[in-house]
């Protein structure tokens, strides 16, 4: 090892390198501030960092090159996701054009790819006209799927948007009709190219849409995972702490098997990993005996069946029926919990009961999650089933279900 080297500096280095990255270039997409067509050049601006006015003029000139600049603007604006309300990067620029100037700039840099495509790539005027009808009615649907098909304004101009792309493309079947099979092949890839850039921009927005859900999703149920871990650890033991601060050697061996328990989950495990070769009839026993320890009842669990593989599918039984233990120790007033647990034709079914206190389910507050979160929420997510049986004095038993 090298004098005066950590071998965790250079990590501490790559993470400051890629937070300094992504400050510099922030996530590419369009914006819907100062956007005069589809908010294309002010996400290329914010993105490289590039005034926006040098931009526009990048695009507008390259229009004149047989219309490359609006053929990228086309696969750019198609292709990138708008921006969310509210979470647009803030840029610094220079005096901005007023928005009359912008619009004057779009419409020569159109002009110029028409022209340019007339005169350079040897195409009909009409035909070069019907584009540009066809164009501008893309531009129409486009802005239309940008602001939402939530309104009745918005539906009109996606149909204004569709009949100009649709009649444009007619007209240009109509232009090739006299021209033998080449008029067959225009007709033929007029239509498709029409038909092209009403569905692939709104199956690209679609399949966005898809890929935000599951994230959020994602987001909401790691989040509800964590909460349940916390619930399930952290704040048990530090009520237990509460309960005994009256033995402060008790107090220690809490907080010590707290944080052992926590470093473990927050830094050893990973998915699909486990630190102990456990079965899930042997992590249920030894989530048991934690429970044995913390709070002084007796669990013996009984299991029948064939033993299965503790994985990361069948953990949130075990995270549950330990949540029932914890729960039923704390609250039922008994010295004694059972546990039964089978596995039977790939149904997997474990029974925690007590004889104890009992309590009404319905009449459980709002903000008590250790149920609701830590046994039934997370017994959903993991695509199985829990049900409390409770009444006032005749003890509870929770019943928890998953197929294997």
């Amino acid at each position: 090892m090298l004098p005066g080297w950590c071998p965790w500096e250079d990590e501490r280095m790559s993470h400051a390198h890629a937070a300094a990255a992504s400050a510099l270039y922030p996530k590419f997409v369009r914006l819907r501030r100062d956007r005069i067509v589809g908010g294309v050049c002010a996400g290329v601006s914010a993105h490289l960092g590039v005034d926006v006015r040098w931009v526009r003029l990048f695009f507008a000139g390259a229009c004149f090159a047989a219309g490359v600049g609006l053929i990228l603007y086309s696969l750019l604006w198609m292709f990138t996701p708008l921006c969310p309300p509210g979470e647009e990067p803030q840029t610094e620029s220079g005096p901005a054009w007023p928005a009359t100037t912008s619009y004057l700039l779009a419409a020569i840099g159109v002009v110029g790819a028409m022209v340019s495509l007339s005169v350079f790539g040897g195409a009909n005027w009409v035909v070069v006209f019907v584009a540009g009808v066809v164009a501008v009615g893309a531009v129409v649907a486009w802005q239309a799927y940008d602001r939402g098909l939530s309104s009745t304004r918005n539906f009109l101009a996606l149909a204004l948007g569709i009949v100009l792309v649709m009649g444009g493309v007619t007209a240009v079947a109509f232009v090739g009709e006299d021209g033998g099979t080449t008029g067959v092949v225009v007709a033929v890839l007029a239509a498709v190219t029409g038909v092209g850039l009403l569905v692939v921009p709104l199956l690209v927005r679609l399949a966005t849409s898809l890929a935000e859900e599951r994230k959020a999703t994602a987001v909401a149920d790691q989040r509800s995972e964590i909460a349940s871990r916390l619930h399930d650890s952290v704040l048990q033991t530090l009520a237990l702490i509460q309960k005994r601060a009256a033995d402060p050697a008790e107090v220690a061996r809490l907080a010590r098997s707290q944080e052992r328990e926590l470093r473990a989950w927050l830094f050893d495990a990973t998915p699909g990993a486990r630190t102990e070769d456990l079965t899930l009839f042997g992590a249920l026993a030894k989530a048991a005996g934690e429970v044995e320890d913390l709070h002084a009842v007796t669990i013996r669990p009984v299991t029948v069946g064939d033993d299965a593989a503790f994985t990361g599918a069948t953990e949130p039984v075990v995270l549950a029926a330990r949540e029932a233990m914890v729960n039923a120790a704390k609250h039922a007033g008994v010295d004694r919990v059972d546990v039964y647990a089978e596995n039977l034709g790939g149904e997997l079914a474990v029974y925690v009961r007590d004889r104890g206190a009992g309590f009404d389910p319905a009449a459980v507050a709002a903000d008590r999650h250790g149920v609701r979160d830590s046994i039934v929420a997370r017994m959903e997510r993991a695509g199985g089933t829990a049900t409390v049986h409770s009444e006032p004095g005749e003890g509870t038993e929770v019943v928890l279900s998953l197929a294997l």
